[in-house]
């Protein structure tokens, strides 16, 4: 039976999906706590990985070399970065690529690619368990994750990263559990519930909404379990 490996950042991003586990083992590796149970049946790792790129990059690989999971699932909160995305919509992976890692030097050095594509059949599994969950106050969207080293709320940070990025939202961790999803060959995805917009009001709409939008993405995890 395949094994699905889950990693969220801060404890509230995966809080509801450890609540919902049949627990077998708990384990804390270099740091990082992993649960090793089932949910739905279906066996899962459920790891934190903190916050940052190097953190989240550690914890995948030890999920991936010590756990040998099938695939890698990321959920978790985000800044919007799009006009048609609002505060709690959902925002399932086509790419994943870094906002403060030069374009040439992503693609002249290992692993040679600008982006990492998410796994179709995640992303299919994603939309679903969205279009089964959604209602009138947000909406899904497939597009862009982008990734760096710092939460933005600076409107001026902010315009230059949809400029060069075009991406759908900004967080700190997904590209780097994907750049470690795909040298390994094991399919990812990632999922991110908007709890601001990412510029000078961030903060105060982060306050407000970190909860509900860290609820919000585990809620279609879940239902994404029941069907893969």
């Amino acid at each position: 039976m395949s094994i699905i490996g889950i990693i969220g950042a801060m404890d509230l991003e995966i809080e509801l999906l450890k609540n919902n586990m049949s627990l077998i083992k708990e384990e804390n590796i270099a740091g990082f706590n992993y649960y090793n149970g089932t949910i739905e049946g279906k066996d899962i790792v459920l790891c934190g990985c903190g916050v940052g790129k190097v953190n989240a990059a550690s914890c995948t690989q030890i999920l991936i070399d010590r756990f040998n999971v099938d695939c890698v699932i990321n959920t978790g909160i985000a800044g919007g970065m799009h006009s048609d995305v609002k505060v709690c919509d959902v925002i399932v992976s086509q790419d994943v690529s870094y906002h403060d890692v030069r374009k040439q030097q992503m693609m002249s050095c290992f692993p040679f690619k600008e982006y990492f594509e998410g796994d179709k059949k995640l992303i299919e599994s994603a939309l679903r368990a969205c279009e089964l969950t959604k209602n009138e106050e947000w909406n899904y969207h497939l597009g862009r994750v982008v990734s760096g080293e710092c939460f933005v709320s600076d409107s001026v940070l902010k315009k230059k990263i949809i400029e060069e990025y075009s991406p759908h939202c900004v967080e700190m961790e997904g590209a780097a559990i994907g750049h470690v999803a795909h040298i390994n060959n094991i399919p990812f995805v990632v999922i991110r519930s908007i709890s601001d917009n990412a510029d000078d009001d961030a903060s105060i709409s982060y306050e407000e909404f970190e909860t509900i939008s860290a609820e919000h993405s585990a809620t279609i995890v879940l239902n994404m379990i029941k069907n893969i």
